[in-house]
């Protein structure tokens, strides 16, 4: 439980950091598939820092650690790109408000490879 906290609050940091970015792209004119991947770029090098130091405390030496967290990264973005498209051009919807939705999608499926295959994760009730 206090680990899903601490994801809990690294993600909030996170959502923060990409959803402002997002945002203030968008005022500069920037297309809303285009500020999203600069945006959840950003979101992304604050989430490896926190979570291998402080959430999962995973070991320097283990190896190809950036590479899985950027995979599992990559289709968090690939899920979440996607899920605006749909919201935004067959449903609608604000690209702003598109994007509240779509950071909800990917925060499960990121939250669950990151714990199961990145940092592997076995959980153990403490930490």
């Amino acid at each position: 439980m206090r680990r899903i906290m601490k994801f809990g609050t690294v993600g909030i940091v996170n959502t923060l950091i990409t959803f402002i970015s997002y945002t203030i792209l968008l005022s500069v004119g920037l297309h809303y598939i285009a500020a999203n991947v600069i945006a959840y770029s950003l979101g992304v090098l604050n989430s490896y820092y926190w979570n291998k130091n402080w959430v999962f405390q995973a070991d320097n030496g283990q190896k190809g650690l950036f590479l899985k967290f950027i995979i599992v990264n990559l289709i968090t973005l690939c899920l979440n790109t996607y899920s605006l498209y749909l919201l935004v051009d067959y449903l609608k919807l604000h690209p702003v408000f598109s994007q509240v939705i779509a950071i909800c999608v990917g925060m499960i499926v990121n939250y669950v490879l990151n714990q199961k295959w990145t940092f592997n994760i076995k959980d153990t009730g403490g930490n």
